[in-house]
């Protein structure tokens, strides 16, 4: 029996992709742990939790600060596929085929399969590179950018904009900017953390993103699809790559902190919306 080091392991992410979700991790955990604490300013934690990360007005720069990082992540992204469309000129490869993670018919097909399987009617889906949820993700991470980045600015410059919109449009501004955020925190802290992290053969932490390495058992288990695609067209080796020992600790000693973080403040926003609601 193969030992773990001598598992075969491939490339998953590159490490562009690898960078540009570890700036995103550290701008989204700093807007969460200082944009929490206003929206639910009447709770005890949140005051705590604010007074911790150095109030007024240092609380401020430090979300602003990762307000711009996530502007660079968004920059980062559209150069990236800038660069695939007009320089290699695989527009199609980006909206469509097998490579593609934008939604397309064939997802539908394999939302059904998936209840189907769940529900012991039917075999186990074969995904390709993207399964479905994580297309829901990346569209979804899309247009909650779009939603920050654009009330965001506007609060950031509350009376630049007033003098174009009526009062009205900065208060529409503030409420969705505040819900967004708490609906993202929430999304990422549950069905992103669980499904990614938390599922059993996973604990205590997915290391493909850190990592950009998966096993070929992973591989053939969750994408057969890509496993099947890639050994018939004779290039599954050419992603071969070697295991990278401090990589997998590294990604450990950052990734579960922050998985705890992330589950005890979610803990925290929603024992908050509950007794706001009594």
């Amino acid at each position: 029996m193969a030992t773990k080091k001598e598992e075969k392991l491939y490339l998953r992410f590159t490490l562009f992709h690898r960078v540009s979700h570890l700036l995103l991790i550290i701008s989204f955990f700093g807007l969460v742990l200082t944009g929490m604490p206003l929206a639910f300013q009447g709770q005890d934690w949140a005051r705590w939790l604010y007074t911790l990360l150095g109030g007024y007005p240092t609380c401020g720069y430090i979300h602003r600060i990762c307000a711009g990082m996530t502007f660079l992540c968004a920059f980062l992204h559209f150069a990236y596929v800038s660069n695939i469309v007009l320089r290699k000129g695989e527009g199609a490869k980006i909206m469509w085929g097998v490579e593609s993670i934008m939604l397309q018919p064939r997802d539908v097909v394999d939302v059904l399969a998936d209840v189907k399987w769940l529900l012991g009617f039917g075999p186990r889906p074969a995904f390709d590179r993207w399964i479905y949820w994580e297309k829901f993700e990346y569209l979804s991470l899309m247009w909650g950018t779009i939603v920050m980045a654009v009330t965001g600015f506007m609060l950031w410059f509350p009376t630049t904009f007033s003098i174009a919109f009526p009062g009205w449009v900065m208060d529409i501004a503030l409420v969705a900017h505040r819900y967004e955020a708490i609906l993202a925190a929430a999304f990422v802290f549950t069905i992103h953390f669980i499904h990614t992290h938390l599922l059993p053969d996973r604990v205590p932490v997915d290391e493909a993103m850190f990592t950009g390495r998966v096993s070929g058992e992973e591989l053939q288990h969750e994408r057969p699809t890509q496993y099947k695609r890639l050994l018939e067209a004779g290039i599954l080796e050419t992603y071969r790559v070697p295991p990278n020992p401090t990589l997998s600790l590294l990604s450990k000693i950052v990734a579960v902190p922050l998985l705890l973080i992330g589950l005890m403040l979610t803990s925290l926003m929603v024992s908050s919306l509950i007794l706001d609601l009594i």
